[in-house]
């Protein structure tokens, strides 16, 4: 082999190892977000839907008073599991990443009587990742 045709089998081989490194060492997909805006009283979502996957929802309290955040799927079992986001502070935000699969959801404050006043909300999960 030529001196030349070495430098080119040698250029392409460390291009076809950076490339397949690159493709290896790639981090996992970041999580979608939602944040949800709790305000007296009522619970606005950023979006009304996200794909399955992990989300990372952000509860901003848009209010004057405490406010905390559930959320359940939607099913026909009374056990579901419920993600609990701690209660937040006026101006403060809480973030909290979940896996979520394809269904719906609902949201809602779990203080006393903040559901029953309107700070309820449902998010859809659809498509695919």
């Amino acid at each position: 082999m030529t001196r030349r045709a070495l430098c080119l089998v040698a250029t392409a081989s460390i291009c076809v190892a950076t490339v397949v490194g690159l493709t290896a060492a790639a981090p996992a997909a970041a999580p979608s977000r939602l944040l949800v805006g709790g305000l007296e009283f009522r619970l606005t979502l950023s979006r009304s839907a996200v794909k399955p996957g992990r989300v990372t929802i952000q509860l901003q309290n848009r209010g004057e008073d405490d406010h905390d955040l559930r959320l359940q799927r939607i099913t026909n079992r009374p056990d579901a599991p419920v993600a609990r986001w701690a209660v937040t502070k006026p101006g403060d935000v809480t973030s909290l990443t979940v896996r979520l699969s394809r269904g719906r959801y609902r949201l809602w404050c779990s203080l006393p009587s903040h559901r029953e006043l309107g700070m309820r909300a449902t998010l859809r999960v659809s498509g695919s990742r």
